[in-house]
């Protein structure tokens, strides 16, 4: 999609366009959510046979077969989730590498000096660095919490499961800690560039139009009509990694959406058959979904709201 495209698109286009996404992204899902209500009804039917005969230990025996069925449904799906964040997050930064000295050289031309060295050395550094400890301990750390999930199921052990769902709480925290402080350096930090590649171009101007006699009012003139053509191509050529942030990364946020509703349906039905373990399986299923789901939106929005700055707030006077 280009940035003429994607001007010109109407309310309707994007309504249709989601509507394809969803439908793609919901359709192993939904498969999912009929065998685990499947292994839910059979697991009812057991419990409802155990509890004719009076025998408690067949009745746990019967959940914790019932939460392993659970996982084994549901576990290559949430790894298979964590593989593409990593295949996202891995093809985002390569292509940062490449993106980020062609967009600070459009900054640099466009008059944005100071903007093209916070861009390719504040941003591109800690961008690099988030990528780096996404793939080096975020992923890892997020299946650990996975097989603490399973663990806490099995056992039936009530502390495991709260440790695992208060770990979650703060690594969701604490990415949302981490974005706001990015992003509030990032704006300050373009403002203040903006302001002195501002005062320094309208010098440039005076001193030019006002030390060369006759044709420098006329040679101003037409350095701000080039500044202005610059400033489009800055917007188009910005518009390109936002494009393919959204690419790599909608799909999958529209995954991890879906997931996190079949979660929650299955965690409803699991306990309306009474299958506490299974229940709890899914509440810590949905939550790995969710860790996911907030490491994309962390990674891809740093990104786009970060070029959208440049490209907004930086105007070069």
């Amino acid at each position: 999609m280009t940035a003429e495209t994607f001007c010109a698109m109407t309310l309707p286009d994007w309504l249709s366009w989601l509507g394809k996404q969803l439908r793609s992204s919901a359709k192993q899902p939904l498969r999912l959510l009929a065998k685990l209500c499947g292994v839910l009804l059979l697991a009812a039917v057991g419990q409802s046979l155990c509890a004719d005969r009076t025998s408690p230990e067949l009745l746990g025996l019967v959940d914790t077969v019932a939460a392993l069925a659970i996982f084994a449904l549901c576990a290559a799906p949430v790894t298979a989730l964590a593989g593409l964040l990593e295949e996202a997050v891995q093809t985002s930064r390569a292509y940062l590498v490449s993106f980020v000295p062609v967009f600070a050289s459009v900054l640099t031309a466009c008059g944005q000096a100071g903007s093209a060295a916070l861009y390719s050395g504040f941003f591109f550094s800690i961008t690099m660095m988030i990528a780096d400890a996404l793939c080096r301990f975020g992923l890892p750390f997020s299946r650990l919490l996975l097989a603490m999930t399973a663990a806490s199921a099995a056992s039936g052990t009530q502390t495991l499961f709260r440790l695992t769902e208060t770990v979650c709480k703060w690594t969701k925290w604490l990415l949302g800690l981490c974005a706001t402080i990015f992003g509030g350096l990032i704006g300050l930090q373009s403002v203040f560039a903006q302001s002195a590649d501002t005062l320094a171009l309208r010098t440039g101007k005076f001193i030019f139009s006002s030390s060369v006699p006759v044709v420098g009012r006329a040679v101003s003139d037409a350095m701000g009509s080039v500044l202005a053509g610059m400033k489009l191509m800055k917007g188009t050529v910005g518009f390109g990694v936002i494009a393919v942030f959204a690419a790599a990364f909608l799909p999958l946020l529209l995954q991890c959406c879906v997931y996190r509703l079949l979660f929650a349906a299955g965690e409803l039905a699991a306990e309306a058959f009474g299958g506490g373990k299974g229940a709890k399986l899914l509440s810590g299923l949905g939550d790995c979904v969710s860790i996911y789901l907030s490491m994309s939106i962390f990674f891809g929005l740093i990104v786009i709201c970060a070029t959208l700055v440049m490209i907004l707030l930086g105007n070069g006077g």
